[in-house]
């Protein structure tokens, strides 16, 4: 009797097996997924730094620079001339790069010589050189200008000028420094910058503004003399391109 009692439990009472595997497969299947997420996220995560770096390493902004091949008048009081090649490097840009406008030389802020920029577009992975004439439409150097460049020649065997190139349909102007100088010709950089407004890039600084020049006894600024300021010539710049002539009707 008691044998039947201890045993009369039936076999739907005692925990089974089968109960079990549904939970541990779940369990199982759910990490799984689990892993098989982070993995995908991992490999995201790489393939974006991976594809960063790539992007770092093959693309950059556009290089722009501006070589003098020659030069003319610029110690006597005759018309000058510049010949002018303007480089766009765009391989690995990743837009086009269009300009148009003017380019400008000045010296110490003050207008040398104006040439025009012809329109074209350079596209990604390309690069392309601009023949550029800038001239000053028969205006001679004034004096006192022109014996601050001897100065500089004297003192650093070469006129450092700076080539402007405005660009005001598509809003950009670049600034470089040149020096003026026989022998080799040889490409300068120029540094980009946006422009607010069109008069932005074609305003001179005023080096002389604590000076004042006779066009015939030079520094003035003591006294004396007609007290000739060559900011007066820089007029080109504030009244955006104008004629060189205008600029220098005094001197």
């Amino acid at each position: 009797m008691e044998v039947r009692l201890l045993s009369g439990r039936s076999d739907d009472e005692l925990p089974s097996h089968r109960e079990k595997e549904p939970t541990s497969t779940a369990i199982a299947v759910a990490s799984l997924i689990s892993l098989v997420v982070l993995a995908c996220g991992a490999l995201l995560l790489v393939s974006l730094l991976a594809w960063g770096i790539f992007m770092m390493l093959t693309t950059r902004l556009p290089v722009f620079s501006v070589t003098v091949d020659g030069f003319s008048g610029l110690e006597d009081r005759v018309p000058r001339a510049f010949n002018l090649t303007m480089s766009i490097d765009n391989v690995g840009g990743e837009y086009d790069v269009c300009v148009d406008g003017e380019a400008m030389v000045l010296y110490g802020g003050v207008p040398l010589a104006v040439g025009r920029v012809e329109e074209l577009c350079v596209p990604r992975n390309g690069a392309v050189d601009l023949a550029v004439v800038a001239a000053s439409g028969g205006v001679g150097v004034p004096k006192a200008l022109a014996e601050l460049m001897a100065g500089e020649k004297l003192a650093d065997g070469a006129v450092h000028a700076e080539v402007r190139v405005i660009s005001a349909k598509h809003s950009w102007f670049l600034s470089c420094t040149a020096a003026l100088e026989q022998g080799a010709a040889r490409p300068y950089p120029c540094k980009k910058s946006s422009m607010v407004d069109e008069s932005d890039g074609v305003r001179p600084d005023d080096p002389f503004q604590d000076h004042t020049f006779d066009k015939d006894m030079g520094d003035t600024s003591q006294g004396g003399g007609s007290g000739h300021h060559l900011s007066s010539m820089s007029g080109l710049g504030i009244n955006r391109y104008g004629d060189l002539r205008e600029a220098w009707v005094a001197v």
